[in-house]
């Protein structure tokens, strides 16, 4: 299963995401928890904590990836310099441009 989408659109829910996170105590928990992604009539679907977010996605994607979102998050402070991000997932373990993260295949 792979899925391309613009560095910037990536970039950008993710830090949607970020920003959605809770005050106080459920802070460290949101941040330190799971995010999927997935993919529907060519737009990828990140959520985390409960909150949605999409952006526009080409690929083939059959379910919904769970994975760390501290993984994501480390995206935003290093960001990869390309104009495109690939994504892909493989026997337990997701591809996100250069990171290789272990995560699961949710049905």
């Amino acid at each position: 299963m792979q899925m391309t989408m613009k560095m910037e659109e990536f970039l950008g829910a993710v830090k949607k995401l970020e920003a959605k996170k809770p005050l106080g105590r459920g802070k460290k928990a949101y941040l330190s928890g799971f995010m999927t992604i997935s993919i529907a009539d060519q737009t990828a679907i990140l959520q985390a904590g409960g909150v949605r977010v999409t952006c526009a996605a080409d690929g083939l994607w059959d379910g919904e990836v769970e994975f760390p979102f501290p993984a994501a998050l480390s995206l935003l402070k290093v960001p990869p310099k390309e104009q495109f991000i690939k994504l892909q997932y493989e026997g337990g373990k997701l591809l996100i441009g250069p990171l290789k993260i272990s995560s699961k295949l949710m049905r």
